[in-house]
């Protein structure tokens, strides 16, 4: 996905990328993609064992199960969505939201996952796919200490850290929530 070195990487637009559900198809290349934005954000932030021993297979089955969903018309009408970006036939990102899946939930809405390739950050996708995916309303998500990108990109959505944290959810890392509304 990276030029090779002495050459220019031109930026796609926001525009230039396709937003659509996913499918079964999409297990194995997004599967891939999961694992390599995961290896990439949180090197530093994860134990380092568990990012080590990340694989695309670790994904598969959260993909299939959506994929296939989508497919058959199983996924509940219940708020939940899953949006995929592809730019030509790449994968590139990936929104998941739904209901508040904590006991303890601010919101009603949840953001569970907005992942951009980094390759691709910088292009507006991740903007595109939260406007288009979560919209504007009331929401909570959780996000790992110490990703100041991501960070920033929330707090310019409206999101603000509300002093909760937890590290139950990934090997060593550390969550804090922001809420939004």
């Amino acid at each position: 996905m990276s030029p090779a070195a002495g050459e220019a990487q031109e930026r796609p637009g926001a525009a230039a990328y396709l937003i659509r559900r996913p499918t079964r198809s999409d297990t194995v290349p997004f599967s891939t993609l999961h694992c390599e934005v995961w290896r990439a954000t949180y090197r530093g932030l994860m134990d380092d064992e568990v990012v080590d021993s990340l694989e695309p297979s670790s994904f598969a089955s959260t993909w299939m199960a959506v994929g296939s969903g989508y497919d058959e018309g199983t996924i509940p009408d219940d708020g939940r969505g899953f949006w995929v970006a592809t730019l030509g036939e790449e994968p590139v990102a990936f929104i998941f939201f739904g209901p508040g899946r904590d006991d303890d939930r601010p919101r009603d809405h949840q953001l569970y996952a907005l992942n951009v390739h980094p390759d691709h950050h910088g292009t507006g996708i991740a903007q595109r796919l939260m406007d288009e995916g979560l919209g504007q309303g009331a929401a909570y998500l959780w996000v790992a200490k110490g990703n100041g990108r991501a960070i920033r990109f929330y707090e310019r959505n409206g999101f603000a850290l509300d002093g909760t944290e937890s590290s139950d959810q990934h090997d060593g890392v550390v969550e804090v929530r922001m809420v939004r509304g």
